[in-house]
């Protein structure tokens, strides 16, 4: 039996994985990810809440049971006619935020 160790680089921004070093830098110089702060979107923001809407008024019958997620912003002054939806299969995630406010970062000890 062999041990192999194998380097794995991760984006800073976003922090998503590469196997090669070039395709990791090339991916933070022209990263669009919806989790890269630069971007300016809900999923990096402080005032995001991502919500699970249900329901049909059918619990008790899964097979009836429709689920989706929604976005609901926190800020007080969010007016909805400024906002640009990042994407037309994710109406309620929005880019380019102008009231965007960085999320502080929890460092794991």
């Amino acid at each position: 039996m062999r041990t192999v160790r194998v380097t794995r680089y991760y984006a800073d921004a976003c922090n998503r994985g590469f196997w090669n070093k070039y395709s990791c830098l090339e991916h933070e110089k022209n990263c669009k990810c919806w989790k890269n702060p630069i971007n300016r979107t809900c999923l990096t923001c402080l005032f995001n809440n991502g919500v699970k809407g249900d329901s049909n008024g059918m619990e008790h019958e899964p097979q009836n049971l429709e689920t989706w997620d929604y976005r609901d912003c926190k800020n007080p002054d969010m007016k909805e006619e400024y906002l640009t939806p990042a994407h037309e299969r994710a109406p309620n995630l929005f880019i380019n935020c102008i009231y965007w406010k960085e999320k502080i970062k929890e460092v794991k000890k």
